[in-house]
């Protein structure tokens, strides 16, 4: 127990030198850990490590303000998985919320296709002025339908290209991009597995040959597809 108290003693002290502190970040006992990661003498590149398991107590380390003081582009420098489960707490610092707004593309791209990013960011990045942060969205299958509805009115075509395939795009939006001017959209929809089939049969009046000739035979291989899967069906429908 003794040596439990001096290591825990060690773990709080400001003055603990970084190494041991590195060292110290190792060990098994949570108590320790959790204390390294408060302690403003702990290494950054420790503090980002043991900021995925404790979050909460990294933001009550007073160097992570002064870190963001002397970096405005912190948020560039954090590992993402560290950031992630930052932005997932009930509370965050207004600084992380700005640093996030400029950080570098990649980060926030990185950050819109996490499956574990909380929906209040994912709400926000659908406004990213950035087409490729925007399509990260999505792709991300955590990403609330009101989003994808609001992508698929997106004023960049390849946006809206990228709903118009994907999978998980919900109906209402499918039957919208229909619609689309653009007609690499209509194509897509028209190749989306997921397009119903009243949606195919208009498309099949498409001013662009190409789209309404891939529509019929959409619809011809679905209808050829249900008939085989009936006759093969052990439980044939009378």
């Amino acid at each position: 127990m003794a040596i439990d108290s001096q290591l825990l003693q060690q773990a709080s002290n400001p003055h603990t030198p970084p190494e041991q502190l590195r060292e110290l970040a190792a060990y098994e006992d949570v108590a320790i850990r959790q204390l390294v990661v408060v302690n403003p003498n702990t290494p950054t590149e420790v503090l980002w490590e043991l900021g995925k398991e404790f979050p909460a107590p990294l933001l009550e380390n007073p160097v992570l303000a002064l870190l963001c003081l002397e970096n405005l582009n912190l948020v560039d420098v954090i590992p993402i998985e560290t950031l992630i489960c930052l932005l997932n707490l009930e509370t965050v610092p207004d600084y992380l919320k700005q640093g996030l707004i400029h950080a570098q593309v990649e980060v926030r791209r990185a950050i819109a296709k996490n499956l574990n990013t909380p929906v209040h960011c994912l709400e926000h990045l659908v406004q990213d002025p950035e087409p490729k942060v925007r399509v990260a969205i999505v792709y991300n299958t955590n990403t609330p339908v009101h989003c994808l509805e609001q992508l698929a009115q997106d004023p960049e075509e390849w946006v809206r290209w990228e709903i118009a395939r994907n999978l998980h795009t919900p109906v209402p939006c499918l039957e919208l991009l229909a619609q689309d001017p653009d007609k690499s959209v209509r194509w897509a929809i028209a190749y989306n597995t997921n397009t119903p089939l009243d949606t195919l049969k208009r498309l099949e009046s498409d001013r662009d040959r190409a789209i309404a000739n891939q529509a019929q035979y959409a619809q011809t291989f679905r209808e050829r597809s249900r008939s085989l899967y009936l006759q093969n069906s052990p439980n044939k429908i009378k």
